[in-house]
């Protein structure tokens, strides 16, 4: 029988630790960018993060690692998906996020990688992960996909996301919060597809629109 009186442990960072590891020899970079990963962690495990944490950074990268189609750029569209949420808070807009995002991102690879990574083309992908607009290209679409995946995810696990981002706005107010959540999933009903990519729109497009349309029947009867 268990001892029930250690807790158990969270495999994440080491997770982390050998995905980050991972990328770095995809890439071709060195030991020295092994604490940008570590710095990178402490970031997404900031207090207040209940969905944009670390396991939804990794979650990413794992997704890109497992997409079937072509990248033209993988290793812009990678370091993008790593970078996405660096900086986030829900007290802030969500282009101030994505702005903080890139700033983070600059401040580790400008200097030691700027003639190995393409640092403006990461940059561009960040904040389209922004979902303001329609994707410039395949690889935008393909980023902002991955980011949306949650959507498409089982019911269990969509409520708990749900769940997670009430939590991030616990300083909001319900019938503010109600409002403001209503109006960013409308925005994906909105569209003639939630996804960008055939590939996403084939494996949970359906389940998407159905995880979402449930989510707002019960915020509207709120």
């Amino acid at each position: 029988m268990p001892d029930r009186s250690i807790p158990a442990v969270d495999p994440l960072p080491d997770r982390w630790a050998v995905q980050w590891q991972r990328t770095l020899e995809w890439l071709g970079l060195g030991m020295v960018f092994i604490p940008v990963g570590e710095r990178l962690f402490k970031r997404y495990s900031e207090p207040g993060r209940h969905y944009h944490d670390a396991r939804h950074g990794l979650a990413c990268v794992k997704a890109l690692g497992s997409y079937p189609g072509a990248v033209k750029n993988h290793d812009a569209v990678e370091l993008a998906l790593w970078f996405h949420d660096a900086a986030y808070s829900a007290r802030a807009t969500p282009r101030e996020n994505k702005e903080g995002s890139v700033e983070v991102f600059r401040e580790e690879f400008q200097l030691l990688a700027g003639d190995l990574v393409d640092i403006n083309e990461v940059a561009r992908l960040i904040i389209a992960t922004r979902h303001h607009r329609e994707p410039e290209d395949a690889d935008a679409a393909l980023a902002m996909d991955i980011d949306l995946g949650i959507f498409g995810d089982d019911r269990v696990r969509y409520d708990t996301y749900a769940g997670e981002i009430r939590r991030e706005y616990a300083h909001c107010d319900d019938q503010s919060f109600r409002s403001q959540r209503v109006e960013f999933l409308r925005t994906f009903l909105r569209r003639r597809s939630i996804y960008w990519t055939r590939h996403f729109r084939k494996l949970i497009e359906k389940r998407a629109r159905e995880n979402i349309e449930r989510e707002l029947d019960v915020l509207e009867r709120a």
